[in-house]
């Protein structure tokens, strides 16, 4: 027994002594510095092509028959974004200026489109117009085309379309129409 008191005493000793070396090397070296924290930023995810807008826009209405006709108006719309699909509907009207006499051209189109960047829809549209029985306008149209619409700013974005208009109306004074505008979107 006296050999195993021998061996527990320097099991002992031996586990001390270890220990406060251990200890000794905890205390001598600093803890590790903190881990620096990485700044979050929010990232833009470009432009917002859902909501209302409103806007302005020029352009010309050439009647098949010949004869272009400077345009000037405005347009209102909603645009509802899924993932990087657009679904949109649009009123239009627009002042045009025939050689004899200015009247009124009107529309109403669906939209749909791709997000091609953040800042950049290209869509197609189809929809209805018509010249509100203008004396010498082209008359009614089922209306197809499409545009492209370029985000300028956060709230702004400037566009060119292209429509085709076929006659409904078949009348002498009537015809098909190409009908091309420029313009720009405030976006609320």
């Amino acid at each position: 027994m006296n050999s195993l008191k021998t061996v527990a005493v320097a099991a002992l000793l031996s586990t001390t002594a270890l220990g406060g070396a251990f200890a000794a090397d905890a205390i001598g070296m600093p803890p590790p510095p903190p881990a620096a924290e990485i700044p979050v930023f929010d990232q833009p995810s470009g432009f917002d092509w859902n909501g209302f807008y409103a806007g302005g826009r020029v352009g010309g209405l050439n009647q098949v028959d010949g004869d272009t006709h400077w345009t000037l108006g405005g347009q209102v719309g909603v645009n509802a974004a899924f993932d990087i699909f657009v679904l949109g509907a649009e009123l239009g009207i627009d002042a045009v200026f025939d050689e004899d006499e200015t009247y009124a051209y009107g529309e109403i189109l669906a939209r749909g489109g791709i997000i091609v960047t953040n800042e950049l829809l290209a869509y197609a549209a189809v929809g209805y117009g018509s010249d509100f029985d203008a004396t010498n306008g082209p008359g009614d149209h089922i209306l197809a085309g499409g545009g492209l619409e370029f985000a300028m700013t956060d709230d702004v974005t400037v566009r060119g379309q292209y429509l085709y208009g076929w006659d409904q109306t078949n009348d002498a004074t009537s015809t098909d129409v190409h009908k091309f505008t420029i313009g720009a979107n405030f976006h609320f």
